[in-house]
């Protein structure tokens, strides 16, 4: 899920999609709404190519996305 914030920030809440940007050297800011964790992205045109990519279903190397995935869930569960 995706919206456009009026900080310049793309706030993302899938985590694999966050990770997948990790991945690709875009690190996520954290945000707390309420009591979830809000992964915030610039608002560039990277963001936005890298997304639709991921929704392409690409391939990547499967463990260097796990490690990104663990990485930014210790990272979500922190900021809680």
């Amino acid at each position: 899920m995706k919206t456009e914030n009026p900080n310049g920030n793309v706030p993302i809440l899938d985590i694999h999609l966050a990770s997948y940007l990790s991945l690709n050297g875009i690190e996520p800011e954290l945000t707390k709404q309420g009591t979830r964790v809000v992964f915030e992205f610039p608002q560039t045109t990277e963001v936005s190519n890298l997304t639709r990519a991921y929704n392409e279903n690409p391939s990547i190397r499967i463990l260097d996305f796990v490690h990104h995935l663990r990485k930014t869930r210790s990272m979500m569960l922190a900021a809680r």
